[in-house]
């Protein structure tokens, strides 16, 4: 498959098989993050403890009840969400809190990622919704269960499985947003 091809093939899927994904995949998947152009130092962490998951998830759904934020809430309030998808894993990408290009570096290696896994017939969704917990009373203890760096601020995570087929795939709005100068 061609790049193109894997760029136009990638969605945001949001509904998993209960299916891990291959070992030797997974470690191709999460080596194309180690070598994304990045500017400064980073930690890519992989979960498939599904305890461990189910305990963000569980932790980012209650963050979101009480955010304050609009959006956040009505998400959390549709009946049944679920803020990772019940995802078999989930690759979270932290930074050193004082690197101000921290979200840039782990962004870049999130679609390396999120492409790599494509190309092998993964589903993924990048999501803001994993770097709940960590600003929650519960962060401090959940980024020890992690093995996170201290000093490490959680910026992106990305969801990873088999896509529920049976679930429908939201079409990409097409975006009228580039700018020629010649």
């Amino acid at each position: 498959m061609s790049i193109f091809n894997v760029i136009e093939k990638r969605r945001s899927i949001r509904s998993y098989l209960d299916e891990n994904v291959n070992e030797d995949d997974l470690k191709k998947i999460v080596d194309t993050g180690k070598i994304a152009p990045i500017a400064g130092e980073f930690q890519i962490t992989v979960v498939q403890n599904k305890d461990l998951i189910q305990k963000i998830n569980d932790v980012a759904l209650d963050t979101m009840k009480n955010s304050g934020n609009e959006f956040l809430e009505s998400r959390a309030a549709i009946p049944g969400y679920q803020p990772l998808y019940g995802a078999p894993t989930l690759i979270l990408l932290s930074a050193p809190e004082e690197n101000i290009y921290g979200a840039l570096t782990t962004s870049a290696a999130a679609e390396n990622i999120i492409l790599a896994a494509t190309a092998l017939e993964y589903g993924t969704c990048y999501a803001i919704t994993p770097t709940l917990p960590f600003i929650s009373p519960a962060g401090d203890e959940i980024a020890k269960e992690l093995g996170l760096p201290e000093g490490f601020k959680v910026l992106i995570g990305v969801l990873i499985g088999k896509a529920d087929e049976s679930e429908e795939i939201a079409e990409r709005a097409e975006l009228d947003n580039i700018n020629y100068v010649k």
